[in-house]
């Protein structure tokens, strides 16, 4: 019943553009007994002449007899036809036609049309496969405006356009029936040339010998491009001779091409070894075959709609069309309002028209990229408000994991798609936790990860299709996943190196995803490689790890630890532990005194672990050291690490901050929290207070940072520390948490701020057990206490 539809789809699609057709040409004229093309060639005879097919007719004799019809006269002289510089006569047999009578006559044609226009919608509605619909519809096209260019000498633009075109669909189909991506910037310029050649062919109609060279080009290039496409698929073929199944696919579709254009071109170059008819059944055949033949060698690949990926280019195309577009227009419009002066200046025009486009290109391309990435991204509130949440996931202080799981739930939520997995390389993170994430593991040596590792684009997965060897193999590794797309995760700070890759299954409505979803993919994966990077050791750090543990660490403490243990502020005792993961430690710890009243508490966690980190915390800790001697405020501090790491790492590399000032004499703590763990308040009579607020984390976007106060009296304790304390593991995959840190603190509040710091991390090393810690993780706890002395 679909099919039926679909046909009945396409007969209503034809008709329409027959209808408009014929409303453009003659209800009536004269017409001698044979069709030919503009340049004078006979390619339809009625059976008295069957000798003159191929041959060409003498224009001039032919449009006087014509005329001298049409005005009552006769003309007893004859028409010479000519072949090869040999002519001969027949005689002038004028009568009038109407146009069913014509349509008639070229019924073949239109049937033909009509089949490739009803295989072209019926590959769009059951693959959404554009490289067939263009196929097979430019091919209709051809087929159509052939009709009209013979029959009744119209629509020279359209035959030209789509002769041209067509080359061009053929030789990008070589590409895509290997499962090999051709750029989307090819389309304009193949575009803008098969536009210039209609143009050219509307505009110089009445001149044979152009029309002759312009149609005999675009036969050879069709003829070039189906070669083309021919070698390809042989060449394929013989590299992967395996599975005998895709052998014969691909056998097909040579045999298809090889229809299409080799049988045609030889029943016309050896026309006099051919008979007519035979000539005629074997072009016939050839363009019935055809369809049958690409069916069966595209048939069960696209079983995912197909979907169009648009690069960063798309403005440019649109630009480039506009112009092209607007260039045609303008140069027709004045072509029609004075054909003479615009001939007489058309040099001038061009200039005029070139010199503008340059000037203000620039500008539009701005323009309209800005215009794009409106309405496709920011006005639709439901991306923008996901791309929001998921911007405060990361600030948030929460488990990387829980991060990760919460960002992989909101993209599949706005996108409507069935899942969302992350595919790592397994030899690179051999101790990366992956459990409860929606991660696989792959061999980097195996062919799919090595694909995927050269491959810096995004792979639309029945682009694959038609491929062998290691495309097949992607190909079918991605449709059993049901995935659709996949967007490659970079590690900047390597160039563009391949850390992961975002497997995006298919929406559940089966629609393709629009440019507003596309450009959210987009972000998201850069947020996916900020996290990946922070969550994921990689495995040059087990190698790093070795060389670390040679290490002083009493130099790597002193380096990234800054304690003041000379001066005190009177009643204020202070414990503390920073424990590295690797060897050493991307915690930054500092405790200061800034003046007989003032405290300076700083505590933050940067991305990932060891050797890298450390000399980053140094780095921290050289810009805070140089705005204390400037006698900088809180929020100057942050502006100026927060640049540093945009500027100098690109996005690459954050951190978690929290930072503060203690004040003995006004009794607060005034402090900004980017990102990093609630700072907790334990009272006096044990009661503990947590401090949730937070901001955005350091070196992700420039950002205004707010200041926040804590009131610390008398018995009172302040503790800070990093996510690495209450996400310890121990042998069987259990966390520490949030909970039992709390409680731990609440049972024990009573002990000096140095015991608490010595129990909590006895506890936590307790805890963990045989487990290598997975993080970093570090600790601050200060007690004021007014009627004491202070001490450590």
């Amino acid at each position: 019943m679909r099919n039926i539809l679909l046909l009945f789809i396409s007969l209503i699609l034809l008709s329409i553009v027959l209808l408009i057709g014929v409303l453009q040409t003659s209800s009536e004229t004269l017409k001698p007994p044979f069709y030919y093309y503009p340049n004078g060639t006979i390619i339809q005879s009625s059976e008295e002449f069957p000798s003159i097919l191929g041959k060409k007719v003498d224009l001039l004799e032919l449009e006087i007899a014509i005329k001298m019809a049409e005005s009552g006269q006769s003309y007893e002289n004859g028409i010479h036809v000519y072949d090869k510089g040999v002519s001969e006569t027949i005689p002038v047999i004028l009568a009038p036609k109407s146009y069913y009578s014509v349509v008639k006559e070229f019924t073949r044609d239109i049937l033909i049309s009509l089949l490739y226009l009803s295989v072209a919608i019926w590959f769009f509605f059951y693959t959404r496969d554009l490289y067939m619909l263009l196929l097979f519809g430019s091919l209709s096209c051809l087929s159509l405006f052939n009709f009209f260019l013979v029959g009744f000498h119209e629509f020279h633009f359209l035959f030209f356009f789509f002769l041209y075109f067509t080359a061009f669909v053929i030789l990008n189909i070589s590409f895509r029936l290997r499962g090999k991506e051709l750029p989307i910037r090819w389309f304009a310029p193949e575009i803008i040339f098969s536009l210039i050649a209609g143009f050219v062919g509307r505009t110089q109609k009445a001149d044979p010998h152009i029309f002759g060279i312009l149609a005999t080009n675009g036969v050879y290039f069709i003829l070039f491009s189906s070669v083309i496409c021919i070698f390809f698929l042989i060449t394929d073929s013989i590299r992967n001779l395996f599975p005998i199944q895709s052998l014969f696919k691909k056998l097909s579709l040579i045999l298809a091409f090889s229809a299409i254009s080799i049988l045609p071109f030889i029943s016309v170059e050896f026309s006099e070894f051919i008979s007519p008819d035979f000539s005629k059944l074997m072009i016939l055949f050839a363009f019935l075959i055809f369809p049958a033949l690409i069916i069966y060698g595209t048939f069960t690949y696209s079983i995912v709609p197909v979907q169009i990926a648009f690069s960063s280019s798309l403005t440019s195309i649109y630009l480039i069309l506009i112009l092209a577009g607007g260039y045609l227009f303008l140069l027709g419009a004045f072509f029609k309002f004075d054909p003479i002066a615009t001939d007489k200046y058309l040099e001038e025009f061009n200039v005029l028209f070139l010199c503008s486009s340059i000037y203000t290109m620039s500008s539009i391309n701005r323009r309209l990229s800005n215009l794009v990435d409106t309405w496709s991204f920011k006005r639709n509130q439901r991306l923008h408000s996901a791309m929001e949440t998921i911007s405060a996931m990361i600030s948030a202080p929460i488990s990387m994991r829980a991060t990760i799981n919460n960002m992989m739930r909101k993209v599949s939520e706005a996108l409507d798609i069935s899942k969302i997995l992350v595919l790592i390389p397994a030899d690179k993170f051999p101790r990366t936790d992956l459990k409860n994430i929606n991660f696989i593991r792959i061999s980097s040596n195996s062919e799919i990860w090595q694909y995927f590792a050269t491959n810096t684009e995004v792979t639309v997965t029945t682009h694959l299709a038609y491929g062998l060897g290691i495309r097949e193999s992607v190909y079918k590794f991605l449709h059993n996943s049901g995935v659709q797309l996949t967007y490659p995760i970079f590690n900047y700070s390597r160039g563009k190196e391949v850390l992961a890759v975002f497997l995006v299954g298919e929406k559940k409505n089966r629609k393709n995803f629009n440019l507003g979803e596309l450009h959210f993919l987009k972000e998201c994966t850069r947020m996916a490689s900020m996290l990946l990077q922070n969550y994921t050791l990689l495995a040059e750090e087990v190698e790093k790890k070795r060389i670390v543990r040679d290490l002083n660490m009493a130099s790597i403490i002193d380096k990234t630890l800054h304690v003041a243990e000379s001066r005190h502020i009177e009643g204020v005792k202070i414990g503390f532990f920073s424990i590295p993961a690797v060897g050493i430690s991307g915690d930054y710890l500092d405790i200061q005194q800034l003046n007989s009243n003032t405290m300076l508490l700083a505590l933050g966690d940067v991305s990932g672990h060891g050797l890298g980190t450390g000399y980053l915390v140094s780095a921290i800790r050289g810009i805070i050291q140089n705005q204390i001697r400037k006698k900088s405020d809180l929020s100057t501090i942050f502006k100026v690490i927060n640049s540093f790491l945009i500027e100098r790492y690109r996005g690459s590399e954050f951190m978690t901050f929290i930072c503060g000032e203690y004040n003995s004499q006004k009794e607060t703590f005034h402090y900004i929290n980017a990102g990093h763990s609630s700072p907790i308040c334990i009272r006096k009579d044990g009661k503990i207070e947590l401090r949730s607020e937070t901001q955005r984390v350091l070196g992700v976007l420039h950002t205004e940072y707010k200041h926040l106060t804590i009131p610390i009296y008398s018995g009172d304790k302040l503790i800070l520390f990093t996510d690495g304390v209450t996400e310890t593991f121990n042998d069987n995959e259990e966390i520490f948490g949030d909970e039992n840190f709390l409680n731990l603190l609440k049972n024990n509040h009573h002990l000096d701020p140095q015991d608490l710091s010595d129990l909590v991390l006895k506890t936590i090393q307790e805890f963990r057990g045989k487990k290598d810690p997975s993080d970093d993780y570090s600790f601050i706890c200060i007690e004021v206490n007014k009627n004491h002395d202070s001490n450590r």
